[in-house]
């Protein structure tokens, strides 16, 4: 077959739209560009991502370095560093986490003021997490493009394993991190403050869980699934409402509805197009024979243009109800940064609609798999006029 991931489009949604049209013809169908059978209707893709009994993430303990990290394990390991991470992340730690990110989105659109045109992305999209995370973990600001070029180099690596070309660049970009958190790590334990990092070790303590290297896992694994990984979702979400403009004037209006429109657009443009998972022993899904040791990938970019699961799947709808989205996954991998992602993009969608409510497109956008390097669908810029 010729790989849907394979082809560019105007729009976020063709991918998932002609994906969906496969997947109303076959349940699942093997794709050679993505080297595992494609699991294609919503039904199938959410069994898939709830049973981690059948399908895994352990083939990411393929490398020794990323061994230890959460990805890499199902069952009581995987609950037990879930359990620690929910603490660094409760309500009350969030709220904080909000009065830090709220005057960084500010800050970062402020800086467009008094400009006419803009390029979202490289002009404000693609700094805006690490400058947040380096507050929350109350680094000096010194680590910057470095940090992100450790992150673009690790997770470029983990995209594609079995390169070699990637490896020896990625792995040494993982000790150099690790390395550098550590550092930090020794610092803070003496005197933990309000700080995600200080949420991070007295979530540790309190679970008898702590050590340097398990506190550095800990921020290793947020910097992987928050830098590279939230640019792309606030792209997404973005792009839908540009290329939507009725949506978009009612979100710059109504605060209310800015919830919506990211759940919406991590529907309709979502960057994951979907999850590998290794298949623990001989079974089937959706309705194909797997064997043990084989990849499946479950197509959320099918899923959630599935026709049963959402009526009118191709219109980007502000007041969607029912089936939710599985752009943070599901079940027990569901993602554990979720509620910071949110935090993230209601700031940014306040501080962009408050200072240019009437931004719009001026060009016509591109999406294709593997945008700026990354291995998620996406579109490398956001080219808009201002005012």
């Amino acid at each position: 077959m010729t790989s849907a991931f394979a082809v560019s489009s105007p729009s976020p949604a063709s991918i998932g739209l002609s994906l969906a049209a496969l997947g109303r013809e076959h349940r699942t169908v093997f794709d050679d560009h993505m080297g595992a059978l494609l699991v294609l209707r919503h039904k199938d893709v959410s069994a898939g991502l709830r049973d981690h009994a059948r399908f895994g993430t352990q083939f990411y303990a393929a490398s020794p370095l990323v061994a230890s990290m959460m990805i890499a394990h199902d069952g009581t390991e995987h609950s037990r560093q879930r359990r620690v991470h929910n603490r660094f992340f409760s309500p009350g730690a969030s709220r904080r986490y909000e009065e830090l990110i709220t005057p960084i989105a500010e800050r970062t659109f402020e800086a467009l003021q008094g400009k006419d045109h803009a390029e979202l992305i490289e002009e404000a999209l693609a700094r805006y997490p690490m400058e947040v995370f380096l507050a929350l973990l109350g680094i000096p600001n010194d680590l910057g493009d470095q940090g992100l070029a450790w992150v673009r180099a690790i997770v470029t690596w983990l995209g594609s394993p079995m390169d070699p070309e990637l490896a020896g660049p990625g792995e040494q970009a993982f000790r150099e991190l690790s390395a550098y958190a550590g550092t930090l790590i020794e610092a803070e334990r003496k005197a933990p403050g309000e700080n995600l990092l200080g949420e991070i070790i007295r979530a540790h303590l309190a679970e008898n869980e702590f050590s340097v290297e398990a506190c550095t896992v800990a921020v290793v694994s947020l910097l992987l699934g928050g830098l590279e990984t939230t640019i792309q979702m606030l792209s997404a979400t973005l792009s839908s409402l540009l290329l939507n403009p009725e949506a978009l004037a009612r979100v710059a209006k109504d605060p209310g509805l800015r919830d919506a429109a990211l759940d919406e657009a991590f529907r309709w443009a979502n960057p994951s197009a979907g999850l590998y998972r290794l298949v623990k022993a001989d079974t089937e899904i959706a309705g194909a024979e797997v064997t043990a040791g084989s990849m499946v990938y479950l197509c959320i970019a099918a899923a959630h243009f599935d026709e049963d699961a959402y009526p009118d799947p191709g219109t980007f709808d502000l007041d969607r109800r029912g089936s939710g989205h599985l752009g943070f996954g599901l079940g027990p991998h569901y993602c554990v940064g979720a509620p910071l992602a949110r935090i993230e993009t209601r700031a940014a969608l306040k501080a962009l609609f408050d200072r240019f409510p009437g931004v719009h497109l001026t060009e016509p956008l591109s999406f294709r798999y593997g945008a700026r390097g990354f291995v998620q669908h996406g579109t490398e810029a956001l080219p808009v006029r201002l005012t």
